[in-house]
């Protein structure tokens, strides 16, 4: 018997209330968040009206996820730990084997949530660095531009290693609480398979969390991700890039407007030219392309930051 559409939106509810306890939406709606690129990035994002989500397990940094999933593999444990009945022993075992990862068949190489990055510090050194050594671009966005929908949400990452482990451990021991509500009629005599429909449709949910919480180290990036669930829909408009070490996905996103424009629009607030490109004709290019696309008397402005050249 598979997981039934109320234990889905049970498990939902959950989730969701656990991103607003852990303060993934407290921001202010009105502030301008930073997505850096290089010169055919800027150009792909302004001239088609959408920003490009990458499929979350072809994010640039193959461990971006894997910190979250440590963290719950540990949870798990401790949960395991401390519990004396076999069957919920036997089923927590199971978990760490489906979390387990193999490079050969990556457990969340399928999953359907794409992820954009976007920083909160405007004209940074370390965004310039990293993303846009060459020719490159900072384009801030209004937050609110990116309320799309129920399933396709702006968050505010989190670096409290006390709050993440916190957290964790109490979605581990919710993994076992729906787990054994669900275990009733005729899953109890295949109670192995009900394990296995379950937690395919629970990891799900709490894999949408795993891309928000990152090691404190990371803390000064000041990130925000727009985690998106793709549709049955959107399947067709899944576009694939060849990276350095994998072939990736993404998926183009528009946002949300109430007068459809004949090209769509997204919330840009400001752009920023970073270091190397020319400055004077750069500048004049942007602001044409911009009202070229729509977006009259957006500020463009050159970066204070100087890079070092070796």
């Amino acid at each position: 018997m598979p997981v039934t559409e109320e234990e889905n939106i049970k498990y939902r509810d959950f989730v969701s209330g656990k991103a607003k306890e852990i303060g993934l939406f407290d921001y202010d709606p009105n502030r301008v968040i930073w997505h850096y690129t290089d010169g055919p990035g800027f150009l792909g994002i302004i001239q088609s009206g959408s920003i490009y989500a990458t499929q979350v397990a072809s994010l640039n940094d193959s461990k971006e996820t894997k910190y979250a999933t440590d963290l719950f593999k540990k949870s798990v444990q401790e949960v395991l730990e401390e519990q004396k009945d076999q069957i919920a022993q036997s089923f927590l075992q199971k978990v760490l084997e489906l979390v387990k990862e193999n490079p050969e068949s990556p457990t969340h190489g399928v999953s359907k949530f794409f992820v954009v990055c976007f920083s909160g510090e405007e004209d940074d050194l370390t965004q310039w660095d990293r993303y846009g050594k060459k020719n490159g671009y900072a384009i801030g966005f209004y937050a609110r531009g990116f309320w799309r929908e129920p399933t396709s949400w702006l968050y505010k990452v989190f670096y409290d290693t006390g709050l993440q482990r916190r957290v964790s451990k109490e979605i581990a021991q919710a993994t076992l609480r729906f787990y054994l509500e669900g275990l009733k009629g005729d899953r109890i005599q295949a109670p192995e398979k009900w394990a296995e429909e379950f937690f395919q449709a629970w990891d799900e949910w709490i894999y949408r969390l795993a891309p928000l919480a990152k090691a404190p180290t990371w803390k000064a990036e000041n990130e925000f991700r727009l985690v998106h669930e793709l549709k049955g829909a959107e399947f067709g408009q899944v576009r694939f890039q060849q990276k350095e070490t994998m072939l990736a996905r993404y998926l183009p996103l528009t946002t949300p407007a109430w007068v459809k424009d004949r090209t769509p629009r997204l919330p840009i607030a400001k752009v920023i030219i970073g270091p190397g490109n020319h400055p004077a004709f750069t500048r004049v290019s942007v602001t044409l392309l911009l009202e070229q696309m729509g977006y009259f008397n957006i500020p463009v402005e050159l970066t204070q930051v100087t890079l070092q050249r070796p």
